[in-house]
């Protein structure tokens, strides 16, 4: 029985710095050939090009990194395969990032970002970003303003995008951008200090 993962083929988690607590980006991503554990793969992008995955991070660092303030550091980035008969995750590779974030804003606590695209199959793909710059309850339908939400729409319906959406599917279109509270990080900062 095939299991209804969006993680398979594979994905990439990408550690960074948050106010609360550290934060993880989970980005699903389709290798350019079979990887092997302890190689760099190689990733293929929407175009069916690819690039090596710390190449083709850096792309994607370029573009998010607006969207937080100078000083969240983009440290890591872990790659892991995913069966998609099992569900079993086999790591892959691990690479440094050593970026920061470059808006000149301040940093918002507690507030998650999402973009949300939708794919060439029809199913949405999701993008967060874990107490970056923007202020919760923003509704961004169809466009953004020019800014760090800017960059993202245009890396991820770009040629070099390595999002890969459900059902063997690349984001075709950006559909809306919305900020709130994140429930977890607001009951985890209302927890006492032990």
């Amino acid at each position: 029985m095939v299991l209804d993962t969006r993680l398979a083929p594979g994905f990439i988690r990408v550690r960074y710095s948050g106010i609360t607590v550290p934060h993880n980006q989970i980005i699903p991503i389709k290798f350019a050939g079979d990887p092997e554990p302890g190689v760099e793969p190689n990733l293929e992008l929407s175009d069916s090009s690819s690039l090596p995955m710390s190449d083709a991070l850096n792309l994607w660092i370029t573009a998010f990194k607006e969207s937080f303030a100078a000083g969240t550091v983009f440290g890591f980035a872990e790659c892991y395969a995913v069966d998609a008969e099992t569900g079993v995750r086999t790591f892959i590779f691990v690479t440094q990032i050593a970026d920061e974030g470059s808006s000149i804003e301040d940093n918002v606590p507690l507030v998650e970002g999402v973009w949300v695209f939708k794919t060439s199959a029809g199913k949405p793909l999701k993008v967060y970003a874990m107490e970056g710059v923007y202020a919760a309850d923003v509704r961004n339908i169809g466009t953004t303003p020019a800014d760090g939400r800017a960059d993202v729409v245009t890396y991820i319906t770009g040629p070099t995008n390595m999002f890969y959406g459900r059902n063997d599917a690349w984001p075709l279109a950006f559909m809306t951008f919305t900020s709130k509270e994140n429930d977890v990080l607001r009951k985890r900062s209302l927890l006492p200090a032990i």
